[in-house]
């Protein structure tokens, strides 16, 4: 199995293609979005990546519904016909946000999974788990001894996702990561986000080991209290994000809000 990265600069978000057996999947494909306009680059990319390599599309798997960037998944389903997975939770989130940004329709997906599913691919089996806390429709897929986390873990010097939107909650996140921390320590940890210096790469993964010993707000120690206290914290110094108002009824319902 082969997992190859994607830094989308202008919004720090990690897409990941992973291949195996002649079959490739894509996690959290990003568009491009400057000025009320999308465009496509950097998801053609990672497209003609899978078809430089001869792959075989199958799966585009979001983690969460994102609040920092517009979502390729619909993109990617159109033009390939590769099939859209989320979690089920995705109609909770839509009835917090409904009101306040005025959705009438939920997007459509092809899958809406939750820890009980079990996906196919390649010679492999992807798990889902559950990791609510960011959102509550956040899920981490396990391949093999790899983990994609969505926004549940950053970089073990930038903590963790923050838990102050509507159904957020960095009680839920301490529990969803100490469930992660129970796997084996050897399980890559593959980041959703990360912002480095212009000019410096990302990081992309880490050990789960490297977290559990060296994550700012969350070690393999750390008591509930205390995380709640930091995060919490933490949360209330924070902006929101730019694209929000336009990234969440996007992701929601994949139509752009109309322009006032």
């Amino acid at each position: 199995m082969k997992v190859q990265p994607f830094f989308h600069v202008e919004t720090g978000s990690l897409t990941y293609v992973v291949s195996d057996s002649g079959f490739a999947l894509i996690v959290d494909p990003v568009l491009d979005y400057r000025d009320g306009e999308i465009s496509y680059a950097h998801v053609d990319s990672v497209l003609n990546y899978i078809k430089r390599k001869g792959l075989d599309l199958r799966l585009v798997l979001e983690t969460h519904i994102h609040a920092d960037h517009l979502s390729a998944s619909q993109y990617v389903k159109d033009i390939t016909g590769a099939k859209s997975v989320i979690s089920a939770k995705i109609k909770e989130v839509f009835d917090q946000w409904k009101t306040k940004l005025n959705l009438k329709n939920v997007a459509h997906f092809d899958f809406f999974v939750d820890g009980h599913s079990r996906i196919p691919f390649g010679s492999k089996m992807i798990e889902v788990i559950e990791t609510p806390g960011h959102t509550p429709a956040c899920i981490t897929y396990k391949i093999g001894d790899h983990i994609f986390v969505g926004d549940t873990l950053f970089a073990p010097d930038k903590g963790t996702s923050r838990a102050d939107f509507p159904g957020g909650s960095a009680e839920d996140l301490f529990h969803s990561i100490k469930k992660l921390y129970q796997l084996p320590s050897e399980t890559n940890v593959y980041l959703c986000h990360d912002y480095p210096p212009l000019g410096t790469p990302p990081t992309t993964c880490t050990k789960l080991d490297w977290q559990k010993r060296r994550n700012v707000m969350i070690k393999q120690n750390t008591s509930l209290k205390e995380y709640v206290f930091t995060r919490d914290r933490r949360d209330s110094s924070l902006m929101e994000p730019k694209l929000l108002n336009i990234a969440i009824p996007f992701n929601l319902t994949f139509l752009l809000p109309t322009k006032r």
